[in-house]
């Protein structure tokens, strides 16, 4: 069993984000052409990848694995490797203070090896479901963040 401080965690997860970066390119052009802003996250150990606006709504999708932390250690990167795309909705903080969030799956349990030819259509999908959210929508049917 491999740490994140050990030398073969680390690489194991450079090697997913590596792989995982080979997408940008879908994602920027989606940004450039919608009006949304590119994130390619790290948090922690968790390589992904998201796109949002921040508006009267804020809208993202987000990119992520299908597996445990140290699945991502001890094995790295494997074509099979499961991912999920979801769209979420919130509202800011000042007009909800009660802060919810609204999120519907996009896709799931898609291996790496299909995401470049299903990610585009996803993220069109996801765009529309974003669209459609609406902030009556979110507040009766957010989740209701933990403080």
């Amino acid at each position: 069993m491999h740490t994140y401080d050990s030398p073969e965690g680390r690489a194991n997860v450079a090697a997913i984000e590596s792989k995982l970066a080979q997408l940008d390119g879908v994602f920027v052009q989606f940004c450039s052409r919608e009006g949304y802003t590119f994130s390619p996250l790290k948090v922690e150990l968790w390589p992904r990848r998201r796109v949002w606006q921040r508006r009267e709504i804020d809208r993202c999708m987000d990119l992520t694995m299908e597996i445990g932390v140290q699945q991502v250690l001890d094995h790295g990167f494997d074509p099979n490797l499961r991912w999920s795309l979801f769209a979420s909705g919130s509202l800011h903080p000042h007009r909800d203070p009660n802060v919810r969030i609204l999120s519907r799956a996009i896709f799931q349990h898609v291996p790496f090896s299909d995401l470049a030819s299903v990610l585009p259509n996803g993220l069109e999908r996801g765009l529309e479901i974003l669209k459609s959210m609406t902030e009556a929508e979110i507040i009766a049917h957010g989740e209701r963040l933990q403080p």
